[in-house]
C-alpha cells in the first residue's frame, strides 16, 4: 500500500504541496504572533493565515510585514553632524520642568535658547519675510520643503535663490522626491535645466528601482546665514496666500521665524538630510553660529521624527505631555487620525478636568483622509472630547498648546503617515508669552468654528458610513 502511494507521483506531489502549505501557514502565523505589537492585529493575522493557508500567508507577506523602518534605515545614512554646545536641562527661574522632562527622556537632548520667535500667519506674512531674508543673505541659504510649485510664489523663490547663488551665496535646495513632482504645476523641468544646487530626497525612480513611496520628507526648513530660521506647515506655493483672488484651493497656515541657538538645531537637521542625498561624508561639517543664553525667555527643543528613528518620538512626547497637562490641551491639525493610545491619553486628561479641544477643518483636501476622519468622529464624541469644525478656507495649521507654557509647532499632522511614515520635525516651545499668542490664535479660530456633539452631529446614511469605514481601514497609509 505504501509502495503504491510512493509509486504515484501525483499523490506524492499533492501531499508534499499540502505539507508545504501547512508549514508556510504555521510560519506566517508564528511570525505574526511574535512580531505584531497589537493583540487584535496579531489574532487577525494568525487566524487569517491558518484558516486560509494559501491566501493568508501571501496577504501577510505583502501587507502584514512592516518593512517601513527597515527600508528607511537602509536608505537613510546621514553623515554625523554634531554640535557640542551646552544644553540646559532645567533653566533657572522657569516652571516647565514637568513638561520638558518628557522630551528629554525621549530624545536624550536638553533645551536650547531662542532669542526671538515670530508667528507668521498665512503666506501674506511668511513669504515676504522669507524672501527678504533670502535677498539679504551673505553666506548660505538652506531650504527644504515638501512642495515647491511653479506659480507666482514659487517663481519668486526660484529667482531669489538663483540670484543668491549667482552672488556667491552657498544655496542648497532639498525637495522631497514625491512632493516635489506630484503637485502640479511643478518646477521639475526648470530645476533640471538650471544650475541651482538642488537635490531630491528619496527620489522615485524606475531604473534603478527606488519606489519608497512612503519614505517622504515632510519637513519645512529655511536657514539663512546660520542666524535666521523658518519652520512650520507652509510649503512654497500660492495656496497659502488666502487673500489672492481666484485661489479656490487656498490653505490657511502658520509659519514661524526663529533666531537664537535653535537655528543651529534646524541647520543640523537640514544637513543630516542633505548629506543623506549628497553622500559625501568628507564634507559633512557643521559650524554652529549661535550660543545658548542662560537668561533666555524662550526655550526650545527640536524633535526629529521618522521611520529611521528608534522611537516614534513625536508620539511618545505627546503622550507624556498630555499626561502632564492639568489645565488645557488644545490641538489644531488638518488631519486627525490618532491611534487608540493617543485617544486614551486625551480622554484621561478630559476625565481629570483638563480642557481638551480639538480643532479640525470641516473638510480636508484629501478625500480618503476626510472619509476616514468622519468615521472616527463619532467615537471621539462618545469619549466626551470637544471638537470644533472650522469653515473654509481649508486650515492646514499644525499647533498644540498644553497649559500656559508649552507649545508644539512644526510639520507633523496627527495621523499615522506623519507619526509613522514621514520624516517630520517638531519644535517644543517653552514660553508663557508664546503660549499666550498661540492661545489667541485658537480663540480667533474658535469664533468662526462650529462645535459638534453627539446630539447635533449629522446622521449619515448607511452607504456613506460604509464608505467612511472602508477609508478608515487604510488610515495607516493616508
Amino acid at each position: 500500500m505504501i509502495s503504491a502511494f510512493f509509486d504515484d507521483p501525483s499523490s506524492l506531489t499533492t501531499v508534499l504541496f499540502g505539507v508545504a502549505l501547512i508549514a508556510i501557514a504555521l510560519a506566517s502565523a508564528l511570525h505574526a504572533l511574535l512580531n505584531k505589537k497589537d493583540s487584535v492585529s496579531a489574532l487577525g493575522w494568525v487566524t487569517f493565515c491558518l484558516v486560509l493557508p494559501l491566501i493568508g500567508p501571501v496577504f501577510y507577506l505583502v501587507f502584514g510585514i512592516n518593512r517601513i523602518m527597515a527600508a528607511a534605515k537602509d536608505s537613510y545614512h546621514p553623515a554625523l553632524v554634531t554640535d557640542s554646545d551646552k544644553q540646559f536641562i532645567d533653566p533657572a527661574q522657569t516652571d516647565f520642568r514637568a513638561y520638558a522632562a518628557v522630551g528629554q527622556m525621549v530624545t536624550a537632548s536638553g533645551l536650547h535658547s531662542c532669542d526671538d520667535l515670530q508667528v507668521l500667519e498665512n503666506g501674506e506674512c511668511s513669504f515676504p519675510a522669507m524672501l527678504a531674508d533670502i535677498a539679504s543673505a551673505k553666506k548660505k541659504i538652506y531650504l527644504t520643503t515638501y512642495i515647491f510649485q511653479n506659480d507666482e510664489i514659487g517663481q519668486n523663490f526660484y529667482e531669489s535663490l538663483c540670484a543668491a547663488q549667482a552672488r556667491g551665496v552657498d544655496v542648497r535646495l532639498l525637495l522631497d522626491g514625491l512632493g516635489g513632482i506630484a503637485y502640479p504645476p511643478t518646477l521639475w523641468r526648470k530645476l533640471r535645466r538650471s544650475e541651482l544646487n538642488m537635490r531630491y530626497f528619496n527620489p522615485i525612480t524606475l531604473l534603478p528601482p527606488s519606489l519608497h513611496i512612503n519614505l517622504r520628507n515632510h519637513r519645512k526648513i529655511l536657514v539663512v546665514d546660520g542666524k535666521i530660521a523658518y519652520t512650520g506647515g507652509q510649503n512654497i506655493t500660492d495656496r497659502h496666500n488666502i487673500d489672492k483672488p481666484n485661489n479656490p484651493k487656498c490653505a490657511r497656515d502658520l509659519h514661524f521665524r526663529l533666531t537664537g541657538k535653535i537655528v543651529d538645531d534646524l541647520e543640523r537637521a537640514f544637513l543630516r538630510d542633505w548629506y543623506h542625498r549628497v553622500d559625501d561624508l568628507d564634507e559633512a561639517e557643521f559650524s554652529p553660529s549661535n550660543e545658548s543664553r542662560s537668561e533666555s525667555a524662550i526655550w526650545t527643543r527640536l524633535i526629529l521624527d521618522g521611520p529611521n528613528e528608534h522611537l516614534d518620538k513625536l508620539n511618545e512626547v505627546l503622550l507624556g505631555v498630555f499626561s502632564a497637562a492639568h489645565k488645557q490641551i488644545w490641538i489644531m491639525t488638518p488631519y486627525f487620525l490618532p491611534g487608540p493610545v493617543l485617544i486614551g491619553a486625551l480622554q484621561a486628561a478630559s476625565l481629570r478636568g483638563v480642557d481638551v479641544r480639538i480643532f479640525l477643518p470641516e473638510r480636508t483636501n484629501i478625500h480618503l483622509a476626510h472619509y476616514a476622519a468622519q468615521h472616527t468622529l463619532p467615537h471621539l464624541l462618545d469619549k466626551d472630547l470637544t471638537i470644533y469644525l472650522q469653515p473654509p478656507p481649508f486650515i492646514h495649521t499644525k499647533a498644540i498648546l498644553v497649559d500656559d507654557c508649552y507649545s508644539l509647532i512644526g510639520s507633523a499632522n496627527l495621523d499615522p503617515r506623519s507619526l509613522r511614515l514621514n520624516f517630520e520635525l517638531g519644535v517644543e516651545v517653552f514660553s508663557h508669552e508664546f503660549a499666550s499668542r498661540i492661545a489667541d490664535y485658537f480663540d480667533v479660530c474658535q469664533k468662526s468654528a462650529r462645535r459638534i456633539t453627539s446630539e447635533n452631529s449629522v446622521t449619515l446614511s448607511l452607504p456613506i458610513r460604509i464608505r467612511n469605514a472602508v477609508a478608515w481601514l487604510f488610515s495607516p497609509y493616508l
